[in-house]
């Protein structure tokens, strides 16, 4: 990938930087709760209220996601063939925020 390559992905996500956290957002609790849906892990229907609002349900699916999966991420983009410094130091930076939010 050359340096301009770089230049104009890291523009257009800085530009659909918002859609993109709501889309992935919204993909993980959907995937999550077909999970939960396929595997019959709710059969005793403790988590059917919480589907009312589904909000609520996707932003902390999505809050508990990140925090159990954070650091495999950032272990992930280091053994990449070619990292895109300026993402990897965003990430991170946006890691140590939520970090200092939730101690």
């Amino acid at each position: 990938m050359t340096k301009a390559q770089e230049d104009k992905i890291q523009s257009l996500l800085e530009q659909y930087n918002d859609i993109l956290l709501v889309s992935m957002r919204l993909a993980i609790a959907e995937d999550f709760i077909n999970l939960v849906i396929v595997n019959r892990e709710d059969t005793d229907f403790e988590l059917s209220e919480l589907l009312q609002n589904k909000d609520d349900l996707s932003n902390y699916i999505m809050r508990e996601f990140l925090r159990q999966n954070s650091s495999s991420v950032v272990d992930q983009l280091k053994g990449m063939d070619e990292p895109i410094p300026e993402l990897k130091k965003r990430f991170r930076s946006k890691k140590n925020q939520t970090d200092k939010k939730t101690t």
